[in-house]
């Protein structure tokens, strides 16, 4: 693996993805003061359907770019390559198509019946015409990161997020929307409008980049036996868990009225915990998943080349790493919790399900980045089974549990299926790679160094901020002076 490359690029998605997640954060502090919490569950339940449509077009070509550009080049057909992620164009495109119109046409049914609401129709509509520009640039992305050219799709995604703010931020000004319904519809056009000139601009990088590459177009034969092996697994994947991911939403609001939550209520409560809590979590992997999405293409380099070594040295200490990294933001969001939450959205009860979910985040953390390593050696049909699992397991949960328990069964649902999917990955990653875990020195140690900082400062009267840059800098200092395995 070349190291200084993989850094470059590394660091340049973490830049890009800090100042994205960012704006997103900034995004959705914009929409809850403008709409609310009812606001914000009524559009995550139009996100959600979405996501399922974008995940299926979108995740299953992108990778099968990066593996198929990255297995020619390790074998130097580079004329293969490019007429590789040429045809995956043409099938993303294709793809796009077909599933945009279904989403469109069945806007209506989906809203009525599925959703039950029918405020979410008319956003359903406006979002059906974006995925054909969205699953051309995810495949034009996955041929990017097989290049190991960053630039180009952190500035598009960079460029898709401020296009999404300012047309949903002029549309709002403008129009003024008066219903909950107008004002997601607002909301929607701008991540549609978003995708189109994102469509544009991977277009014109692809074309310029591709005429670097000095070869012609070689025909690869049987390229549908390689395309099927990496797409479709993936493709099911994102199918069936975006589509379980799908009912659960729908569930949790309707199983919070089981509990004795009226309709508005509901929706209140699943906004909290998925458009502010969810969030909140997830913003740190802005310095992960960078790297869980570069090391796809150098796993499947070492893995052609059977280099069996190096496998197992990168996999350790990117498993390594990522305890390293989740452990002081763990413990970070359990002990600022409240302050976090009411200086982003004013709003106590999202901060108690902050500090709840936080021991959650390491399972979170290390479960992309090895789902990154077991992508890259062709183990698509174990991480396959894999989210099957969890997202079957997620969906009966939220059926049992929320008429029951209501917001507490969200708790436990999100716990159990983050620990349950992490440690199936972790167990096959360890059956194929043979790493070993340092128990002591990536999990209790750095525990400790975290632990003890964020104590003190519950005895000094500073901003929290201040606090919280005190603990990391402490951490970091007490990594250093042990020079321990705990770090690189």
């Amino acid at each position: 693996m070349q190291k200084q490359l993989f850094l470059k690029n590394g660091i340049i998605m973490a830049v890009s993805a800090l100042i994205i997640r960012s704006m997103n954060m900034f995004f959705r502090v914009f929409l809850s003061d403008r709409i609310g919490a009812e606001g914000i569950g009524l559009y995550q339940l139009i996100i959600s359907v979405y996501i399922f449509y974008a995940a299926v077009s979108t995740t299953g070509i992108s990778l099968t770019a990066t593996r198929l550009f990255s297995d020619f080049t390790a074998k130097g057909e580079y004329g293969k390559a490019k007429y590789s992620v040429e045809k995956c164009i043409v099938i993303s495109l294709f793809l796009g198509m077909i599933l945009g119109s279904v989403m469109f046409f069945t806007s209506d049914m989906t809203a009525e019946y599925f959703l039950r609401d029918v405020r979410t129709s008319k956003s359903l509509k406006f979002l059906a015409p974006s995925l054909p520009f969205m699953a051309v640039s995810a495949c034009i992305r996955g041929y990017f990161v097989a290049r190991r050219q960053t630039i180009q799709t952190s500035v598009e995604q960079l460029l898709e997020q401020v296009i999404e703010m300012g047309v949903f931020a002029s549309a709002f000004a403008l129009l003024k929307p008066d219903t909950l319904e107008k004002a997601c519809c607002t909301a929607v056009l701008g991540t549609t409008m978003a995708e189109v000139i994102s469509f544009i601009y991977s277009i014109i990088c692809y074309l310029f980049d591709v005429r670097k590459l000095s070869c012609r177009n070689k025909k690869a034969d049987r390229l549908f036996r390689k395309i099927i092996p990496i797409a479709v697994p993936v493709m099911a994947n994102s199918c069936l868990r975006s589509g379980l991911s799908a009912v659960e939403n729908v569930l949790i609001p309707l199983g919070l009225k089981k509990n004795g939550s009226d309709s508005a209520n509901a929706l209140a409560q699943y906004g909290i915990i998925n458009g502010m809590v969810m969030p909140v979590l997830v913003f740190p992997t802005v310095f992960i998943l960078p790297f869980a999405s570069l090391i796809v293409p150098e796993m499947s380099e070492v893995f052609t080349k059977r280099h069996i070594k190096s496998i197992k040295h990168i996999s350790e200490k990117m498993f390594r790493l990522t305890l390293l990294y989740s452990i002081p933001v763990t413990v970070i969001f359990i002990f600022f919790s409240g302050n976090i939450c009411q200086m982003l959205y004013h709003n106590d009860t999202s901060g108690i399900f902050l500090a709840v979910l936080a021991p959650v985040i390491p399972f979170m953390y290390l479960d992309s980045v090895v789902d990154g390593i077991l992508k890259g050696l062709n183990e698509q049909t174990s991480y396959l089974i894999f989210n099957i699992i969890d997202s079957v397991i997620r969906v009966a949960l939220t059926y049992i549990l929320l008429p029951m328990l209501g917001i507490k069964g969200i708790i436990i649902v999100i716990i159990v299926s983050e620990l349950l999917n992490t440690v199936m990955s972790i167990a096959r990653l360890i059956k194929v790679t043979e790493i070993k875990i340092m128990f002591l020195d990536w999990i209790i140690f750095p525990l400790i160094f975290i632990i003890t900082p964020c104590i003190l400062m519950k005895f000094i009267s500073v901003d929290f901020i201040i606090k919280i840059i005190i603990c990391l800098f402490s951490y970091g200092i007490l990594l250093f002076l042990t020079k321990k395995k705990t770090v690189c």
